[in-house]
C-alpha cells in the first residue's frame, strides 16, 4: 500500500540507487551549494506537470518574482535539511523538502499526491517488471506500390500474479488477445 513513508523510502531507494542520476555531479556527494546550483541549472530544464507547484512550494516565489534571481539570494541555510537527509544525518525532513529532491532526481510519480493514485506505477520491488522492446518488429506490407507499416509488437500486461504464478495478456489486435500462464 502507498503511503508518504513508502514514496519518502523510493525517493530515497531511486537516490541511493541512482546517485543522483542525471545530476549526480551536484548530487553524488551533496552540499548546499551543490543543491542550489542543481535547482538554478534545473529551473528551465525540468518542468513537468508539476513541476511549478513543488518549486513554489519550497522556495516560497513571490508573484512576478524572477525565480532564477530568487534561488540564487536564497542563503545556503535553507538546504541544509536536504544536504542532512540525503547523507542520512536526518531520518526525515518535511513534505517540501522531499518533494524538492523527487524534482532534483526526477523521480517520476512526483508529487505525493500523484504517487498516491490508485493508477499510479509503483517501482517497488514486488513488481513484476517486463522486458522493454527496444524497437518495434516492422513487416512491409505492399499495396499499390505504396509500402505501408504494420506494428507487430502486443500489447502486454500482468493481469494476475501469485506466489506460483504469473498470467500475462498480449492483445494482437483488438479481436485476437493471446494469454500466457508462466509458473515460477
Amino acid at each position: 500500500m502507498k503511503t508518504s513513508m513508502s514514496y519518502k523510502n523510493e525517493i530515497l531507494d531511486q537516490y541511493n540507487r541512482e546517485k543522483g542520476g542525471d545530476m549526480s555531479s551536484y548530487l553524488l556527494k551533496p552540499t548546499r551549494k551543490q543543491i542550489k546550483e542543481a535547482c538554478i541549472w534545473l529551473l528551465d530544464k525540468r518542468k513537468g506537470k508539476y513541476d511549478e507547484q513543488i518549486l513554489n512550494r519550497f522556495f516560497k516565489f513571490k508573484d512576478g518574482e524572477d525565480k532564477l534571481q530568487a534561488i540564487e539570494n536564497m542563503k545556503g541555510d535553507k538546504f541544509k535539511p536536504i544536504v542532512n537527509f540525503l547523507i542520512g544525518e536526518t531520518k526525515s525532513t518535511t513534505p517540501a523538502n522531499m518533494e524538492l529532491i523527487s524534482w532534483l532526481i526526477d523521480f517520476e510519480q512526483r508529487p505525493l499526491s500523484v504517487y498516491l493514485r490508485p493508477n499510479a506505477k509503483s517501482s517497488s520491488k514486488d513488481e513484476i517488471k517486463l522486458p522493454e522492446v527496444s524497437k518495434p518488429k516492422i513487416n512491409p506490407v505492399y499495396r499499390d506500390k505504396e509500402i505501408d507499416l504494420i506494428n507487430i509488437v502486443p500489447e502486454t500486461k500482468v493481469i494476475e500474479k501469485t506466489d506460483k504464478s504469473i498470467t500475462i495478456i498480449s492483445q494482437i489486435n483488438p479481436t485476437l488477445k493471446i494469454t500466457t500462464i508462466v509458473s515460477l
